[in-house]
């Protein structure tokens, strides 16, 4: 009975992601800001929810293994790269703006290095650190909502964004790097 509900809710995530970026795009007030976040957090609740019934009732597939981790980078390179477009015009947001550009950099690399690595069969699963990365960018991108809804103008505030945009990006990239070397090791040995 159960057996559909994690896939289903990762396919939900993979098309709501799209649908919250055009939203937030077509609706811009106060209100369609914070409704975005409440969009987010709903879809952040459905990638743990999938995760925990597959596992709970043991019906984990091979298209959730595959669909889930796409419908969370396809969440995140979008809203990273939103966040991006709004804040390239504001030369106080410029630090932000870098440090977005390396996170979505570092995300489609490492798209690309499992997909290479996956043809030769080797491994490159998650790791403890990712899952904590993986918590840095959420909640990154929550601290980025609320910039956006509340526009911030507080330099305490803001450094406090950038500091936790920076470590975020040090964190992201430091298990991209362990990625990296993996997959190196791979086509060396393979």
């Amino acid at each position: 009975m159960y057996s559909y509900i994690p896939n289903f809710l990762t396919f939900l995530r993979l098309f709501a992601a799209p649908v919250l970026i055009l939203y937030l795009i077509i609706d811009q007030s106060f209100s369609g800001k914070y409704f975005g976040l409440i969009i987010f957090i709903f879809i952040i609740l459905t990638d743990f929810f999938d995760g925990y019934l597959a596992r709970k009732f043991k019906i984990e597939s091979n298209i959730g293994r595959v669909f889930d981790p796409i419908a969370d980078k396809i969440m995140v390179i979008l809203l990273f790269a939103f966040f991006l477009g709004i804040n390239l015009d504001n030369s106080d947001k410029l630090f932000v703006s870098l440090m977005l550009i390396l996170l979505i950099t570092r995300e489609i690399m490492i798209s690309g290095l499992r997909e290479f690595v996956s043809a030769k069969s080797a491994d490159l699963s998650v790791t403890q650190l990712a899952k904590w990365k993986t918590f840095f960018q959420t909640v990154l991108l929550i601290f980025l909502f609320f910039d956006y809804i509340y526009i911030f103008q507080s330099t305490l505030i803001s450094w406090s964004i950038d500091l936790f945009c920076l470590v975020t990006c040090l964190l992201t990239w430091y298990t991209g790097m362990q990625y990296i070397f993996k997959a190196f090791d791979t086509a060396n040995n393979g």
